[in-house]
């Protein structure tokens, strides 16, 4: 007879190795994320190491370019944002540079080498790259030639492989006063390549060979390792194989730990896991309702907040400026309420409180919230000059002298000071939250002064679509020369009414009556706000 179980164990929502989203809308996202979530998105993985899942990721970006905004795509801008500049999207915002049908075509292009199907990947690329060619489409040849090189050179790379056909898993228990800790340690060779712990509180060691099981049975999902190594036999490994060969297709390779397959190694990364999660433990966790409440308490606040909201301004030697702000509700960011304005103001703290004043009178309704502002009592002091309503709180992080990346201290409206503490979850949200700031208004002012030239053409020429506008700087070769263009030089290019509208857009462009056309910078993300994937920033090589 089976041996009896107390209940079952679930891994559901629990952070796993990383893996690729592609979300289920009407022009897709790749994000990373170590969560498998049941909502209808396709998911692809797992991938190891962490470096090279962060190249991956910064590869499918630069090759695909896949969108990584968050905002509601229908065609109707009139250009594209930087990122069309960098070459980091296909631009499915503005309706004549790309059609839902050739992005569709690149989202299957990407499911293909996310699969890791080689041979199909190379022969459908080929093929299309063909038929462009015989229609005389050789924009669109170039472009799926480029892909197919790029694709090629990854493949070449063998030091920037990140699926897991070749490494060997090994599963191992330990029993505690909370409960049991599954250990998981996957491994090429003698070369750790990632680890997992799934706790399962109050089990003990009777509950081992069904834990296992369950954990194996629900950890591969979308790939199997060359082999399975297990510290106890599984209740019953045949029925175990029979479910994974269904699943992924091949037959899994599982084998009982003995002193003889048994690397050193792999104990010792079992070793550095377990007294990591002992430290983790130690770290206060608190539910998102509960965070905000432990932010009331710490901080003296009159309203526990209902959303929090982090602001820095970036600027050159005190010019330039550029104010940013992200937000936090409900535990996860929120994009909608990301925002950034350049200020004409020639001082840090006139800008921060410009931008205050501004997101002040952008909130609707009475909801709480806490601004956190990046500085010291100068930058405290000047958003504080806002007026603000009682349900708005004020207070301000502030960096050790010489270092930028971390917070010293933390300021509130009555200048009280509380040191931060890294273990402290709170904190760490709040310096979370802080970088994410930074990060956006850096991004901003860097894609507004390297891109500024790219919009040239939409100021003077704001009556015409980006493709027309394209046309146009093609045939002349430089802005100079499509501004001292006469209607008749325009005429030869566009229909009648079109260069009409463009020899009106110069005329009023050359006298100054044209509205500036900032860079058009937007939030992006390329990790699911709640996928536990904060650690897998892409990095380029």
């Amino acid at each position: 007879m089976p041996k009896r179980t107390r209940y079952r164990f679930s891994i559901e929502g629990k952070p796993l190795y990383p893996h690729i989203k592609l979300t289920r809308e009407k022009f897709p996202r790749l994000l990373a994320t170590r969560v498998i979530a049941d909502d209808n998105a396709e998911y692809f993985g797992a991938f190891l190491n962490r470096t090279n899942a962060r190249m991956l990721l910064d590869f499918l970006n630069r090759t695909f370019r896949l969108r990584s905004c968050d905002i509601e795509i229908d065609g109707s801008f009139n250009y594209p944002c930087t990122m069309h500049y960098k070459r980091r999207c296909v631009a499915p915002c503005v309706r004549d540079l790309t059609t839902w049908e050739k992005y569709d075509e690149v989202v299957w292009l990407v499911r293909l080498f996310l699969l890791n199907d080689r041979p199909l990947f190379g022969s459908v690329l080929s093929s299309k790259i063909t038929e462009a060619s015989s229609r005389l489409d050789f924009e669109t040849a170039a472009t799926l030639r480029d892909i197919l090189q790029s694709v090629e050179e990854y493949w070449k790379n063998l030091r920037r492989s990140v699926w897991l056909d070749g490494t060997s898993d090994t599963f191992s228990f330990r029993v505690t006063d909370l409960g049991m800790d599954v250990i998981l340690i996957s491994q090429k060779g003698r070369r750790i390549l990632g680890e997992r712990i799934f706790s399962f509180v109050n089990a003990d060691e009777s509950d081992a060979e069904q834990a296992i099981s369950e954990v194996i049975e629900q950890f591969y999902q979308f790939h199997l390792p060359k082999e399975i190594r297990i510290s106890v036999m599984p209740l019953n490994k045949a029925e175990l194989e029979r479910v994974l060969s269904q699943r992924i297709g091949r037959k899994p390779r599982i084998v009982l730990l003995t002193e003889k397959n048994r690397k050193i190694s792999t104990d010792r990364a079992v070793n550095r896991s377990s007294a990591e999660l002992d430290v983790k433990r130690s770290i206060m966790r608190l539910e998102p309702t509960k965070m905000l409440q432990s932010l009331k308490r710490e901080f003296k606040l009159a309203l526990a907040p209902q959303r929090v909201t982090a602001i820095d301004v970036s600027h050159i030697s005190g010019t330039d400026q550029v104010a940013a702000s992200v937000s936090w509700v409900n535990g996860r960011m929120d994009p909608g309420v990301s925002s950034h304005w350049q200020s004409e103001s020639v001082s840090e703290v006139g800008s921060i409180k410009e931008f205050v004043e501004r997101l002040v009178a952008s909130r609707q309704g009475n909801e709480s919230e806490l601004f956190v502002v990046d500085g010291g009592p100068a930058q405290l002091n000047a958003a504080l000059g806002t007026d603000l309503p009682n349900n708005i709180s004020m207070i301000s992080a502030v960096k050790p002298a010489g270092d930028h990346e971390s917070i010293a201290y933390f300021l509130t409206a009555n200048k009280s000071r509380i040191e931060f503490d890294i273990t402290n979850e709170v904190h760490r949200l709040l310096q979370l939250l802080r970088d994410e700031a930074h990060d956006y208004a850096n991004a901003v002012h860097r894609d507004t002064r390297d891109y500024s030239n790219y919009y040239r053409m939409a100021e003077a020429l704001p009556s015409l679509t980006e493709t027309e506008r394209r046309k146009v700087l093609a045939a002349f070769g430089s802005i100079s020369k499509v501004v001292a263009a006469t209607a008749a030089d325009i005429g030869v290019l566009l229909t009648a009414d079109r260069a009409t509208s463009a020899a009106a857009d110069l005329e009023r462009f050359r006298v100054g009556a044209t509205p500036p056309v900032q860079p058009l910078v937007v939030p992006t993300r390329l990790q699911e706000e709640n996928g536990a994937a904060e650690d897998l920033r892409p990095i380029s090589t």
